[in-house]
């Protein structure tokens, strides 16, 4: 089964082992009860949801055998993982973190930079973190300004970025 990264878990809230959430994609995953998830963690083992909600301060989710502030805490970074098989398509230039680790990064001038090792959520816009030639890591904003583009028939993200942009040598 193949999974996708839907959520990062943030920290834990209050005492009963509840953990707040930071979904990636704006209304999903709305975590019903009953429902199983996976972390990034513990790859394999399912776990149940016993309650989720949203209000102003953020998403909080509950799950089971996750009881104590303790145990919550130990879940924080870790990645909440849905199979992709539970995962809506979005619009074509949306896109789920885990979904696009490992594919290829190609530049419209420079031909391959690399490949994704993560993607960092921001206020604004998504970064990706490419890995490159020799293990160096470039930032690339996943933004239109950069003519981002998603093929996934190709698994690749193409991109067109400007002339000294950091991290990218521009020699031919």
């Amino acid at each position: 089964m193949s999974f996708v990264a839907v959520a990062k878990i943030l920290k834990p809230r209050g005492v009963r082992g509840e953990v707040w959430v930071d979904r990636y994609r704006e209304g999903f995953p709305a975590f019903e009860e009953g429902s199983d998830l996976w972390l990034s963690g513990e790859p394999g083992v399912p776990r149940r949801v016993l309650s989720f909600f949203q209000y102003a301060k953020g998403c909080v989710l509950k799950i089971e055998g996750v009881d104590r502030p303790e145990v919550a805490a130990a879940l924080s970074g870790q990645e909440v993982l849905l199979p992709e098989d539970r995962i809506p398509p979005g619009e074509p230039e949306e896109f789920e973190a885990g979904e696009v680790r490992g594919w290829a990064v190609v530049d419209a001038r420079r031909g391959t930079l690399g490949t994704v090792s993560s993607v960092v959520p921001g206020p604004a816009y998504w970064t990706f973190l490419v890995e490159g030639p020799g293990g160096a890591e470039i930032e690339i904003p996943a933004v239109k300004g950069y003519g981002t583009e998603l093929d996934r028939e190709r698994n690749q993200i193409r991109v067109d970025l400007p002339e000294g942009f950091p991290g990218v040598d521009d020699e031919d």
